[in-house]
């Protein structure tokens, strides 16, 4: 039972392309408690916390609230698809059950960390609207995710790249690259 509970939780992981190797920095043990809908555009990990939560809860409006306002609306009316549902379905296909998420790292989007800070800026205005100069921060977030599957216990780390406009932060993208955090 313990190796398939590990397999379906590495395959999953493989499949969804969100999960970077790296070496742990804190030993992050236990879920925090819940991101609330007041909390989610205050910081960057609840941003990135609030987005596998809402999936992981079946929480549309919790969901929304990650984006920009109208922002997945307009992706469902070009797309014809329901956003949240097509997220809810890559990755929630697992047998165990989520219990929580935790933060447990970040690194500024910069140039001094590496990054194509600029690149990135741009693919965010393009992507939503906003003018390059409205963009004021880029982080990647590590955020754990706690699974259960009767007494087995297991975590893994996700990455989303998330960003700061008009004092608020929103969800960008998952990050599929690997991480030294």
């Amino acid at each position: 039972m313990r190796k398939a509970f590990a397999l379906i939780i590495s395959l999953v992981l493989i499949f969804v392309c969100v999960p970077g190797c790296s070496k742990k920095i804190k030993d992050i043990d236990k879920p925090e408690e819940p991101v609330t809908l007041e909390q989610v555009n205050t910081d960057g990990r609840y941003v990135a916390r609030a987005y596998l939560e809402s999936i992981f809860s079946n929480n549309r409006e919790l969901f929304v609230r990650c984006y920009l306002d109208g922002f997945i609306d307009r992706i469902e009316k070009k797309s014809g698809k329901n956003v949240f549902e097509e997220y809810k379905t890559s990755l929630t296909s697992i047998s165990a059950t989520v219990t929580g998420t935790a933060f447990n790292d970040y690194r500024e989007y910069t140039v001094e960390n590496g990054f194509d800070a600029a690149s990135m800026r741009s693919g965010i205005s393009f992507l939503t609207g906003l003018n390059y100069s409205d963009i004021e921060q880029i982080q990647l977030q590590k955020i754990t995710v706690f699974f259960k599957n009767g007494e087995e216990t297991a975590n893994s780390d996700f990455y989303y790249v998330v960003y700061k406009t008009g004092g608020k932060w929103y969800m960008l993208e998952s990050y599929d690259g690997k991480m030294k955090f």
